[in-house]
């Protein structure tokens, strides 16, 4: 245990910042960019991985729940893994029976992998302007024209491919 664990273990929500802490100290950025998978497990998830052997189940001190060093390193193994791409089935099958050693080893692993991996990009985020029914704007947020005076030739010319496509479409329909 670290120096934030009492003798007994950690409570879920103990549990949880030292998985956490050691995705940190491993430099592994779990999660995914479209925010499906969360960097760090909460408590229901945490006990829906216990139910399909992912984590060790927990010791019972009275009537609480108390984690360990193990369960801690299996969460962040399973984060870690998952921000590779792997699903839980896969996750299952790689880390079932591997010893505290091995999970650390796992981690390593996942981080490394992900430091060679290039920086991802930020998403890119839309706004959109009606000019009107029919008629859509769409630029990203940050965006800034070049020059005015292009864009509004661009924008002239696009309007008028749009104009011809529709007379294209109107003659060939007759």
């Amino acid at each position: 245990m670290t120096s934030g664990a009492s003798q007994s273990g950690w409570t879920l929500d103990e549990l949880v910042d030292e998985a956490k802490r050691l995705l940190d100290r491993f430099g592994v950025e779990a999660g995914d960019r479209d925010g499906r998978i969360l960097s760090v497990p909460d408590a229901r998830t945490v006990r829906y991985y216990g139910t399909h052997g992912l984590v060790d189940r927990p010791d019972i001190v009275g009537r609480e729940a108390r984690y360990g060093r193990r369960q801690a390193l299996q969460l962040a193994a399973i984060k870690a893994l998952q921000s590779r791409g792997l699903t839980l089935k896969d996750i299952q099958q790689r880390l079932y029976a591997k010893t505290d050693e091995e999970l650390s080893a796992v981690l390593q692993a996942a981080a490394a992998t992900l430091k060679r991996r290039p920086a991802r990009e930020a998403p890119i985020v839309w706004r959109e302007i009606v000019l009107e029914p029919g008629l859509r704007l769409q630029a990203a947020v940050n965006w800034t024209p070049a020059s005015r005076d292009s864009l509004m030739k661009r924008f002239e010319t696009a309007l008028m491919g749009l104009d011809d496509t529709k007379k294209k479409s109107k003659s060939g329909a007759s």
